[in-house]
């Protein structure tokens, strides 16, 4: 602990001349103690400082060292990596390349065959039209009989039995000549199907066109007390062709002063009032809005026609 100063004071309260000198001289002993103690510090301090330093520069040094060799390791990764992905991505393109080449070509290929296919199809179906028209005329006297039951030949030749048909049925003064007869070729009808069909070829076509018009002229055709049928051995294409217009020849047949009639190999004629229209479409016929309006539109343009004639000096 720090000593009691014994410093007297004189009657004023003030210390005497000698107390205050030995208080000064103690007081600056006191300063150069603590300055003495303060450069130690100092120089304390300033060594702790460097070797803060020097152990933070260290570490820094260690972790930049660290640092450096991880970057480096991963600028190499990466740089292999961003390689290899260079690679596959040049080859991902060279790809591409090829493919749109390919497609381009493709493309080409396809519009040239869509071209060629065209044409192709307009060609079938002009050798189809020739083909079915070929099959029609070689069909022209040819005549098909319906209803007559099997057996009926009773073991005559076919083509006799059609010429005795034809003329007890028709009335004709003579049998026609038949070239070749015979039953349509399918199985044998059963008792409880309907026959086959009985097909002929007439040797004359104006012998044809005679039974023909005899099958229109007569209403109701028998023979040995059967209802039979007489009709054209059409194609079966101009068959299916003709069927598609019976609807519309249905309605057609309550149309007063309406007359139709189809002409080969499927063509619908109607005729109303001196006016005329033709359909190969049976969509189209079927409207009945069509057809009359069609009829109508045509009258209208015979009557101002004829009026303009009338009218003329």
């Amino acid at each position: 602990m720090p000593k009691k100063s014994n410093v007297k004071f004189d009657q004023s309260g003030e210390p005497g001349p000698n107390e205050a000198l030995g208080s000064t001289n103690k007081g600056a002993t006191d300063d150069s103690s603590i300055l003495g103690a303060i450069a130690a510090l100092h120089a304390e301090l300033t060594l702790v400082k460097s070797e803060i330093c020097r152990k933070i520069e260290t570490e820094i040094s260690e972790v930049t060292t660290t640092l450096r060799g991880e970057i480096t390791a991963l600028k190499a990764e990466n740089d292999a990596a961003i390689t290899t992905l260079t690679a596959q991505i040049d080859s991902q393109n060279q790809t591409l390349k090829e493919l749109t080449e390919a497609a381009n070509g493709s493309s080409d290929i396809v519009q040239e065959l869509e071209s060629k296919v065209k044409t192709l199809c307009g060609q079938v179906g002009t050798l189809s039209e020739k083909c079915l028209d070929l099959e029609g005329r070689s069909k022209r006297q040819n005549l098909r009989v319906a209803g007559v039951k099997e057996g009926k030949e009773n073991g005559q030749r076919t083509g006799f039995f059609m010429a005795e048909l034809l003329k007890e049925t028709l009335g004709l003064e003579n049998a026609p000549e038949i070239d070749r007869a015979h039953r349509a070729l399918r199985r044998r009808a059963g008792d409880n199907e309907p026959p086959r069909h009985l097909i002929a070829r007439v040797h004359y076509c104006p012998a044809f066109e005679d039974i023909m018009k005899k099958v229109i002229s007569t209403r109701d055709l028998t023979f040995k007390g059967q209802r039979i049928q007489i009709f054209r051995d059409l194609p079966t294409e101009v068959v299916k062709r003709r069927a598609a217009f019976t609807p519309t020849r249905r309605i057609l047949r309550d149309k007063p002063g309406v007359r139709f009639g189809l002409l080969y190999p499927a063509k619908l004629r109607v005729s109303h009032k001196g006016s005329e229209r033709f359909f190969t479409d049976p969509e189209e016929a079927r409207n009945t809005r069509n057809v009359s309006s069609g009829l109508q539109r045509r009258s209208k343009m015979s009557a101002l026609r004829s009026g303009a004639k009338t009218k003329r000096p």
